[in-house]
């Protein structure tokens, strides 16, 4: 699959809905267009590629990204090491605490 014409369909969507939809709303109208209509083998390779850093995909595609690599798992955040869900990283994505926090419940305060 050529991640590069992923990359651009992903910017377009995100150029569309960044237009249509207010700023704070436009990621999560991104992400749910993606798994409405990207097949499963679309969706798998932009997670691969924002594992990977995510080169090429500008702000709002990558926060939809982060969206769906959150209800993934998380496990596969791009931006390097150091960055949140990365070896050494500290999550303090938005993902996260709508996730509920860290998934190990001893990280969590009274667990």
């Amino acid at each position: 699959m050529n991640v590069d014409h992923l990359v651009k369909m992903a910017n377009e969507i995100a150029a569309f809905f960044a237009g249509a939809s207010p700023p704070e709303q436009a990621p999560r109208d991104i992400a749910t267009h993606l798994k409405r209509y990207w097949e499963p083998r679309m969706r798998q390779a932009m997670l691969s590629h924002f594992a990977r850093g995510g080169a090429g995909l500008t702000d709002p595609a990558r926060s939809a990204v982060a969206i769906l690599a959150a209800e993934a798992g998380g496990a596969s955040r791009g931006g390097g090491p150091g960055a949140a869900g990365a070896p050494g990283g500290a999550d303090t994505s938005s993902a996260s605490v709508a996730a509920g926090g860290p998934a190990d419940p001893a990280a969590r305060p009274g667990a």
